[in-house]
């Protein structure tokens, strides 16, 4: 099985965004809810936007 990682991006309505590697969606929804609690917001805020090979360049 492929052990390539994606970036995957969350953003929840008040805009806030989590992106981190991993190497499926049924990881990344687990890390999603490990942040979202670290951050003390609910997990089913977050929604996917995006799927990518590099993570977003930031300013």
């Amino acid at each position: 099985m492929s052990n390539k990682k994606s970036y995957y991006a969350f953003e929840e309505p008040t805009g806030t965004i989590i992106e981190f590697q991993a190497t499926s969606l049924q990881q990344a929804m687990v890390i999603k809810k490990k942040r979202a609690h670290e951050m003390g917001i609910p997990k089913e805020a977050f929604e996917l936007t995006t799927i990518r090979k590099k993570p977003t360049q930031s300013a």
